[in-house]
Formats: C-alpha cells, sequence, structure tokens
C-alpha cells in the first residue's frame, strides 16, 4: 500500500512507524521546497529516494493510494483542500484547522468522506473500557475533567485542549455547556476555563487551567465506583476505601481511596498510533467506513472548543 507522506514535524516520526508497521510503504515524503528538515527525517527512516525537494506539491505528482497529512495546523486546511482534489484516501493530523470557517469549507468538499481524522486517543484501550462502562451505566453521574496545560493561551487549548474535549465526546456523547467561566492572563490570552456542561446522563464539570501542577484528567463517578484516566493512558477503578493509621512519617489517620484494578496503554508506539493506522489501512484497502473520526467528528470537536472559549469574531486571532 503506497503512500504519500505530506510533513516533517517531531510528530511525523511516531507516524511514519506506525505507518511502516501496518503495511504502509512511503512512496514520497515533502514539505516545504527544500526543507532540510524533511530531508534529514527521509533519511532516517532510508527512504531519501522518496524526498520530493519541490515539497509538498511534488508528492501530488506521484502514483499513490493514500496520503498522510501532518503539518502545523494553520497551514492543514489549504494543503488539505489541495490532497483532497486527487480523490484518494486522506488521513489528516488533529485538529484540521483553527477557525470554523476553514474546517467548514472541508466538510463541504465532494470528497471529504475520504477524510480519515487522526484522533489517536479514540484508540486508546483505557479510553474505550471507559467508554463501554458509561455507554453501560443506566443511571449515569458525574465527569470531572481537568486540562492544567503548561502553556496558555486560545491556539494551545485549540492545538492541545482538542485532544481532551474530544476525547469527552468520544466517551461521554454530545453534550450543551449550562455556564462557563473564563478568565484571561495579563497579556490578555486565556488562562482557564470554568464550565458546567450536561447531557440526558451525565453531568460534567470541566476545568481548563493553564500553567498549574496538575494532571490532564477524565474522572467519572457511576453508581459507587471511580473510574479515573490520569493520565490518560492509564485507567483507575477505586472501590472502596482503605485506613492507613498513623505512624511516625503521617501522624494523621488517611483515607485512601482503594484501588480495584488498572489498565495501562500499550506504549510500543505512541498511543493509540498503531491501532489508529491499522484502522486507516483497512479504510484504505477495503474502503470500509470504519472510521471513529471522521471531518464532521472533527468539526464538532473544534465548534465545541470555541464554543468553551467564546464567540470566535470576539478574539481577533492571526494564527
Amino acid at each position: 500500500m503506497k503512500i504519500g507522506f505530506i510533513g516533517s514535524g517531531d510528530i511525523c516520526r511516531f507516524h511514519i512507524d506506525a505507518l511502516i508497521n501496518n503495511g504502509f510503504q512511503i512512496e514520497a515524503i515533502g514539505t516545504r521546497n527544500n526543507s532540510l528538515r524533511c530531508k534529514e527525517l527521509a533519511q532516517k527512516f532510508k527512504i531519501s529516494d522518496k524526498y520530493c525537494i519541490k515539497g509538498w506539491e511534488e508528492v501530488l505528482t506521484k502514483k499513490v493510494d493514500a496520503y498522510c497529512v501532518c503539518v502545523e495546523i494553520a497551514k492543514t486546511p489549504e494543503i488539505l483542500l489541495s490532497v483532497l482534489k486527487m480523490g484518494k484516501p486522506v488521513f489528516v493530523e488533529k485538529p484540521i484547522a483553527f477557525h470554523l470557517n476553514e474546517i467548514s469549507r472541508i466538510v463541504r468538499h465532494p470528497h471529504a468522506n475520504r477524510i480519515f481524522v487522526g484522533y489517536n486517543r479514540r484508540y486508546y484501550k483505557t479510553i474505550n473500557v471507559l467508554k463501554n462502562k458509561c455507554k453501560e451505566s443506566i443511571s449515569g453521574g458525574t465527569i470531572f475533567v481537568n486540562i492544567p496545560d503548561p502553556i496558555e493561551g486560545i491556539k494551545q487549548f485549540l492545538s492541545n485542549g482538542c485532544h481532551m474535549v474530544d476525547s469527552l465526546r468520544y466517551i461521554a456523547g454530545e453534550f450543551k455547556i449550562k455556564d462557563k467561566l473564563v478568565r484571561f492572563s495579563k497579556n490578555n490570552d486565556i488562562s482557564s476555563i470554568s464550565a458546567l456542561c450536561k447531557n440526558k446522563k451525565w453531568d460534567i464539570l470541566f476545568n481548563a487551567h493553564s500553567l498549574i501542577p496538575s494532571n490532564f484528567s477524565i474522572t467519572v463517578n457511576i453508581d459507587d465506583i471511580v473510574y479515573e484516566l490520569k493520565p490518560l493512558e492509564k485507567l483507575s477503578v477505586y472501590e472502596g476505601m482503605q485506613i492507613i493509621e498513623p505512624n511516625s512519617l503521617e501522624p494523621l489517620r488517611r483515607y485512601i481511596p482503594k484501588i480495584k484494578s488498572s489498565i495501562i496503554e500499550n506504549s510500543q508506539f505512541k498511543p493509540g498510533f498503531n491501532l489508529m493506522y491499522k484502522s486507516f489501512f483497512e479504510f484504505v484497502s477495503n474502503n470500509q467506513n470504519n472510521r471513529v473520526c471522521d471531518i464532521k467528528d472533527a468539526q464538532e470537536t473544534l465548534k465545541m472548543c470555541w464554543d468553551l472559549i467564546g464567540n470566535e469574531n470576539k478574539y481577533k486571532i492571526n494564527f
């Protein structure tokens, strides 16, 4: 299965590792004209003869079965629209675009159904186990979401926080914002978002606060059991409490949640990537609609990100 690869950033080596492991052959690789970084990436994977010195447009001249687009977010819409003209299946890194009008253009493209979106966390075993538990629950419960990004600002929330928003949508289903509070930093960029969200089964407490010493997490309370993704690559299940009596080191009695079981994501490849590209291979070879995230899913995730931030037109953002 021959693929044209467009990109050269740090994450690209993880994509290429998983592509090759799942039966893809890199037939062409390029990004900007005369990109030294892309040339070095091609050398690393011993595909220097596939390097396209004239950039991503040269990649489109090669005979391939599919494309993979992993470039900076601001450049993705323009390049993706050109790739779609080729009529081939396309894998594209999330979130595809920063702006809603850009992703709307892509959704309207006649070949939009050939897009496979790379929200890799949807392929985590940890997340799928929790998703099934939420689906099985009759009464629902409460979900706590924590996004302590080490970098503040709208751009970072859209590019990195989108993973958490998408994972929440995937686990709990669509939800609506009932109330929210957005705070700003000294440089007038967003520093935190607190929101109360809800759907028919779940009350969702959402907290995105940059620069705090904490971990990304999703915690779900179902009846008397707590399911905690912290980080998303580890699912811990708690039931009951363990009492630890005072000792010389800790003079206070402590009540600790009792762990029932745990699952840790496989780390041979970047988490989620191997299963994601296995699914993409099947999508390309059988033309099966087996995607767990298509372009409309990505559009809904971006829309929810902006709903949490506020009216996109309110912020004069140019990135």
